[in-house]
């Protein structure tokens, strides 16, 4: 499997490329920022990228969505409890003035728990994860797993963003639906360094234990 992580903006927001090694058909996860140095990285990969898949659609995630998708010929898979998040980037991005004037892009399909999306011979699994948005969602590619903003290497995602719910829905859906995964599995988040289910478990003090959650 080829997973190329390429990290952008003033956020560092990490937007990955998957694809199968053989047949070279690939995702694109958050295409946020600095879109074109993506689109350049998947031209000299000469991958054929047939979907792009958003984990939510805060600006840093999604401001890049409607570039990728004329410029690749992919459709835009989203949650459809996160449409209205994706609905607000123009006034996004007018907080943020780096991302310039963005274009709401179509949102092709809508991904909900339990999907499949092919990828080559691999499969991305979706995990609905409800906290930093309510669209929130992960992705399973064998043993790897695309968790967005809902986990960081040693934290969480926040929930007082558009779209966000709790802190303790946030960690619910994080210790019943990830940290039930295998401790070996590869975590890669939405920002930060990579990490593993175990030492998420074991040192991350919004799992272990050592926050207090109202």
């Amino acid at each position: 499997m080829i997973i190329k992580c390429l990290p952008g903006g003033s956020f560092l927001t990490n937007c990955y490329i998957i694809a199968d090694e053989e047949t070279k058909e690939g995702i694109l996860i958050d295409p946020g920022s600095q879109v074109e140095e993506v689109v350049e990285e998947i031209d000299r990969l000469n991958l054929d990228i047939k979907r792009i898949v958003n984990t939510h659609a805060h600006i840093d995630h999604a401001a890049g969505v409607e570039y990728a998708k004329k410029a690749l010929g992919a459709e835009f898979y989203l949650h459809p409890e996160e449409e209205p998040v994706l609905q607000a980037l123009p006034e996004s991005a007018m907080r943020f003035p780096e991302f310039g004037r963005v274009k709401v892009p179509k949102i092709d399909r809508f991904i909900e728990e339990g999907d499949e999306i092919p990828i080559g011979k691999y499969i991305a699994k979706v995990i609905h994860t409800p906290g930093h948005t309510w669209g929130s969602i992960c992705l399973l590619i064998d043993n790897h797993l695309f968790s967005g903003d809902t986990l960081f290497a040693g934290s969480v995602g926040r929930v007082d963003l558009t779209g966000g719910t709790t802190m303790r829905q946030l960690v619910h859906s994080i210790k019943t639906k990830l940290m039930v995964l295998p401790p070996s599995y590869q975590v890669y988040p939405g920002h930060g360094p990579f990490t593993t289910i175990d030492i998420e478990k074991r040192t991350n003090p919004f799992i272990a234990g050592g926050v207090l959650l109202f």
